[in-house]
């Protein structure tokens, strides 16, 4: 078999050709990338590539991932690790400690399970003991699941511990997720 040409005429009986590649026995038409501003091009190579404009951004790396990773949640190129509490709330606690403060950070709940017992209770999130961020009525042998949210169901204000008030009613079982930001 003998080889086809790499230019096939484009205008039959003109004799115009343009620049082909024989692959498998069927013309490719090749095709020169440039670049520039109008009536001018470059010539792509490894000396002059493509120049390329990327949107303005504050991140020099992506953090896009397939996989959803459980080690870390990222906060711009920080990696934050989640954090674990639980605690059993007895009933009328006033302002209980769930988390500690952390210095010039904010605590934000990810993911939030509260169980209370044969009575009915009223639970309200603090940050600290002032401001309330979030109440959870819960009926006798009832509570709520808020589930993985990575952009929190709730924080407190920065350097302020997560407290907790409990209704009169029964103990209450509360375990959560945190980061710190």
């Amino acid at each position: 078999m003998s080889p086809i040409a790499d230019n096939v005429a484009i205008t039959a009986g003109a004799g115009t050709s343009i620049a082909t590649d024989d692959i498998g026995g069927a013309q490719y038409q090749r095709v020169k990338v440039t670049f520039g501003q109008d009536g001018t091009a470059s010539d792509v190579s490894s000396v002059a590539p493509m120049p390329v404009t990327a949107p303005a951004a504050t991140r020099d790396t992506h953090s896009i991932s397939v996989a959803q990773q459980t080690d870390a949640v990222m906060s711009q190129l920080s990696a934050l690790t989640p954090k674990f509490f639980s605690a059993s709330v007895a009933a009328s606690s006033t302002d209980s400690s769930l988390i500690a403060l952390v210095a010039a950070k904010k605590l934000r709940i990810l993911a939030l399970a509260v169980q209370c017992a044969s009575t009915a209770t009223t639970i309200t999130f603090e940050s600290s003991t002032t401001t309330r961020i979030h109440k959870i009525p819960a009926g006798a042998n009832g509570g709520q699941i808020l589930p993985f949210n990575p952009v929190g169901w709730f924080e407190t204000v920065a350097g302020a511990s997560l407290t907790v008030t409990t209704g009169t009613g029964s103990t209450t079982e509360i375990s959560g997720v945190y980061i710190e930001v």
